[in-house]
């Protein structure tokens, strides 16, 4: 083809016209053929353009599908539900979890709305809050109920490519989640409420938590301890030497549960000191590291105070403080030992309890038996073992103490009870001992041996413990009441005269003197001011001075020389018509002694002077006395005594 092109140029070179005409040609149909080949470059050009744009727009369009792709699966991913909508409110896009949820492909959803594909309820509810964002142009969070489930509905407004408003919406299902969060305020509440003091401390040492019972029990508030460090707030130390620890400390370097069983002491803010008993325990996190620790503790006081107490008495004597007999029996056993010898026993019997009980009752025993348990202390040894071993009883264990030092050791304690004394019960302590001399010898039998010394003692002084009890009591009747010495003299007098008047025996008028004499025996049992008054007493006032002849018979009862006086003296104020006390008998049932003793006691308080009461005559007196025979007194022997009297 080009040879043929250059021979047609080549021809129109020769001057001639069709040589002219064809050079013409020629240049047309080059430039033609310049023109054509520059147009199918240039379309070659933009078709390699285009191609380039093409494939560039291809990549970008594989680049962006990938991306949605992936933007997609991240989406399915989330547990929440999340979807688009126009603003016709159609689907353009939902999620897995929507499709999971609602049961339906995605392909079934987008461009149709929600009443044509869920619960016609739940699509109402949908549409109301979809509508708000679309109004509103703003975004919405609120919370909805479906099916026993919570869910956090997130909606918010999406410009779509046409310029119209749709709605996008992320839905999360959140009812474990509310139940957590529910769990750790009920948690927290708990922590706070319960009675027992809980800290909390995080990784630093600050503390974090400090309940009600934390702050009333350490002193501090809240607000004060937050950020501190909990060595500012808690201090804890050992009960026995109260050394200081901190199990907070332990726990943080051991890393386990530190559980403390025994008690220990805290103090507060304040310095006063309580027993806890209390438990430490580190916090982790989902990945098991220890992030902080908590204490929990309570008051436990008064636990530990009655704790005490049940040990104190398991060993000691309630009343007096001194070992009990348990505990003699067991440190007998071990001090029994060959170091120890020779061990004497001392056992001692207090005189006078069962008569203290009875004028003035078991108060004032038990302040006898207290002030005879203080001489045994006073007296004895540090070393000495000494223990109360039942009612009066008490028992000395002397390690290393022959006879005669044991014996040195009961006159001391004779001589310092001796000076005790419980009003008229002056103090007295009939005492034995025994002594093991060797290894062999029987500790039990070395017991008793000392007990029947000790009997022994009792019964050869029993007659100057009588003695002197009964003149004890009415040495303390006379002392605080002149006035009834003197009456307690006349009327034993006139009861011997009135005896004898009435040709009574011998005995029988012994009796009746003595009984005359003792007959308000029992007054010794009130004070100063109701012994001195005859009348205008207050119902607690005669109540408490009718309970003296019951009184007076309990002491009279109470030793063998004067128990023959002990009827007559507990009748004494019982009347004829029986009206009288303590019994309310009547006539001739009242002991015969009683009765005169009555008409005797009647006439000399009549005829005396008391703090209220101005004495009357002779005669007043006989006339008074006469006048009440046969309702107040027996009417023969009234008449016999008024008769006596107005002969003298």
């Amino acid at each position: 083809m080009k040879a043929i092109i250059f021979q047609f140029l080549a021809a129109g070179s020769n001057n001639n016209p069709v040589g002219t005409i064809l050079d013409e040609y020629n240049k047309l149909i080059f430039a033609f053929i310049v023109l054509l080949l520059s147009s199918i470059l240039a379309l070659g050009l933009v078709l390699g353009m285009l191609y380039n744009n093409y494939k560039r727009l291809k990549t970008r369009h594989r680049q962006i599908e990938d991306l949605f792709s992936l933007h997609k699966t991240f989406i399915d991913a989330e547990d929440s539900i999340i979807y688009l909508k126009d603003n016709n409110l159609k689907y353009v896009f939902v999620n897995k979890a929507f499709e999971d949820f609602c049961n339906i492909k995605e392909d079934e959803v987008i461009g149709h709305d929600d009443f044509e594909l869920i619960d016609q309820n739940l699509a109402e509810l949908i549409r109301k809050s979809d509508l708000r964002v679309i109004e509103s142009k703003k975004s919405s969070i609120d919370e909805l109920e479906w099916k026993g489930r919570t869910y956090k509905n997130v909606k918010f407004p999406v410009k779509a490519i046409n310029g119209q408003i749709g709605v996008g919406t992320n839905i999360k299902d959140i009812t474990d989640e509310r139940e957590h969060v529910k769990q750790q305020e009920i948690y927290l509440q708990t922590l706070v409420s319960i009675g027992e003091g809980v800290v909390v401390i995080d990784h630093d040492g600050r503390v974090e938590i400090l309940n009600k019972a934390a702050q009333r029990l350490t002193g501090w508030r809240s607000k004060d301890a937050t950020g501190k460090n909990y060595k500012e707030i808690l201090n804890i130390y050992k009960e026995d030497t109260e050394e200081n620890i901190d199990p907070i400390e332990d726990v943080f370097k051991s890393g386990s549960t530190l559980l403390v069983n025994k008690y220990a002491l805290m103090q507060a803010k304040d310095e006063l000191k309580y027993y806890i008993e209390y438990s430490v325990s580190p916090i982790r996190d989902e990945s098991d590291n220890a992030v902080g620790v908590v204490l929990v503790f309570r008051d436990v006081t008064n636990k530990k105070h009655q704790r005490d107490r049940e040990e104190y008495l398991s060993f000691h004597d309630s009343l007096t403080g001194l070992y009990n007999r348990r505990y003699f029996e067991e440190k007998i056993q071990e001090l029994e030992s060959e170091n120890n010898l020779p061990i004497s026993i001392i056992i001692g019997d207090v005189n006078g309890l069962k008569l203290t009980n009875d004028i003035f009752g078991h108060a004032f025993g038990d302040a006898l038996l207290i002030k005879v348990a203080e001489v045994l202390r006073r007296v004895a040894r540090p070393k000495d073992i000494i223990a109360r071993w039942g009612g009066d009883e008490f028992v000395l264990l002397l390690p290393n103490t022959e006879k005669a030092e044991a014996k040195k050791l009961i006159a001391q304690i004779k001589s310092e009870v001796s000076k005790e004394n419980i009003k008229a019960i002056r103090g007295n302590i009939s005492m034995g001992c025994a002594t093991k001399l060797k290894k062999k010898d029987n500790i039990n039998i070395i017991f008793e041996n000392a007990e029947d010394a000790m009997y022994s003692e009792k019964t050869l002084e029993r007659d100057h413990i009588r003695e002197t009890s009964i003149d004890g009591v009415i040495k303390y009747l006379h002392e605080n009441s002149a006035r009834e010495k003197e009456h307690s003299v006349r009327v034993s007098e006139l009861c011997q005269r009135l005896g004898k008047e009435l040709d009574l025996p011998e005995d029988e008028i012994r009796r009746l003197r003595e009984a005359g004499y003792l007959h308000d025996i029992g007054k010794i049992v009130l004070d100063k001011q109701m012994m001195n008054k005859n009348h205008l007493l207050t119902d607690n006032e005669w109540n408490e001075v009718k309970r003296h002849s019951i009184i007076g018979y309990r002491i009279l009862n109470s030793f063998e020389n004067t128990l023959d006086l002990a009827e007559s003296v507990l009748a004494h104020h019982e009347r004829w018509n029986g009206s009288g006390y303590p019994k309310g008998l009547k006539g001739e049932e009242i002991p015969k002694l009683a009765r005169i003793i009555a008409i005797v006691e009647g006439y000399d308080r009549m005829t005396h002077d008391s703090d209220n009461l101005t004495a009357m005559s002779n005669e007043q007196a006989i006339k008074t006395i006469r006048d009440n025979a046969g309702v107040l007194f027996d009417p023969r022997l009234s008449e016999i005594f008024a008769n006596m009297m107005e002969k003298n």
